[in-house]
């Protein structure tokens, strides 16, 4: 519902022109007209800028994780982004944080699971069709896998002790890409909208037959979120 809001809130922004002068015609002699024969401007090239982005949006996990008793519905997740660029490129850190939740087989065990990923990003701008920015990005850096609790515990049949089993968190390396769409709202803010897949490899184990199998696989998720960003400088 958020993401679609602010899509409606982008579409409706479209409509409207950007403030500015008065367009006025050109008179001989109008001093206000500059002359063919003036020089340009010194420098042409675009100001630098820096942003920071609050991020919301939705995570489905692949759907080879329920196989591993993941909950791979879409999950609410939250973020920050800090951009800096200068003309159409732009580059930067993203936190991203999400979570489901695992059964532990036959236990009756359902530990929270958190997923947060910290991302170097570098971003390109393709076009600004309506007055909306089109930006395709990649991402790549670190994620980490914890579990809350971090630990249960076993109650094995017959007159035994239980046993407690610890779940150690995972940490592995990421990488993706996407594709945002952003609307300036005045001088220093900004709307948008994002979809990013990200890719990341993780070593299983799981029981065939009477035989454990272990394994080192690669998954992925897919995010699509919103973005409420301020910025100094011309973006």
């Amino acid at each position: 519902m958020a993401a679609a809001w602010v899509l409606g809130v982008c579409l409706a922004l479209a409509q409207v022109p950007r403030a500015g002068a008065s367009e006025a015609p050109d008179y001989p002699g109008d001093p206000a007209t500059p002359s063919e024969s003036l020089p340009e401007p010194a420098s042409g090239r675009p100001g630098g800028w820096i942003s920071l982005a609050l991020l919301t949006g939705s995570t489905q996990f692949d759907t080879g994780l329920a196989d591993y008793q993941w909950d791979t519905t879409p999950r609410l997740g939250w973020g920050l982004t800090g951009l800096a660029g200068r003309g159409r490129f732009a580059a930067g850190l993203e936190l991203w944080r999400a979570g489901t939740t695992q059964a532990i087989g036959d236990l009756g065990a359902s530990p929270q699971v958190h997923v947060t990923s910290l991302e170097l990003v570098g971003e390109a701008r393709l076009a600004e069709p309506w007055g909306t920015r089109v930006w395709v990005r990649g991402h790549g850096g670190w994620l980490r896998i914890g579990y809350h609790p971090d630990e249960i515990t076993i109650q094995p049949p017959g007159p035994v002790s239980p046993i407690a089993v610890g779940l150690d968190p995972v940490n592995t390396w990421t990488g993706g890409g996407g594709v945002a769409l952003r609307r300036p709202l005045g001088e220093h803010w900004s709307v948008g909208l994002g979809l990013d897949a990200r890719r990341f490899t993780i070593d299983t184990a799981h029981r065939s037959g009477s035989q454990v199998v272990y394994a080192r696989e690669t998954f992925g998720d897919w995010t699509a979120r919103c973005e409420v960003a301020r910025t100094l400088g011309h973006r």
